[in-house]
């Protein structure tokens, strides 16, 4: 099994986390972000302060990839079709 990792090594979600619990993981982690998003303010910026922005843009980025990855198991269970040359309109 090949687990989709960070760069920090972390697992995002392992190849065989079912589509159910990956969609599970993108609601969950939507409703997470959003708080942290409401609860974040620019007034003082510092280090602290950027460290927080950093965590949320990285939260955004492990949900956008579990969503890629919904997307493409879609795809890659649908049946590829070939059109003709005579099927394709210009």
């Amino acid at each position: 099994m090949s687990d989709k990792v960070d760069r920090r090594q972390r697992v995002v979600f392992a190849d065989d986390s079912s589509d159910e619990n990956l969609r599970g993981s993108i609601i969950k982690g939507r409703q997470a972000l959003a708080v942290k998003e409401n609860e974040f303010k620019w007034d003082n910026p510092s280090l602290s302060l950027i460290a927080s922005a950093l965590r949320i843009l990285t939260d955004q980025n492990n949900i956008m990839m579990k969503q890629n990855e919904l997307i493409l198991r879609e795809l890659e269970s649908r049946p590829a079709t070939v059109k003709s040359k005579s099927e394709l309109k210009f």
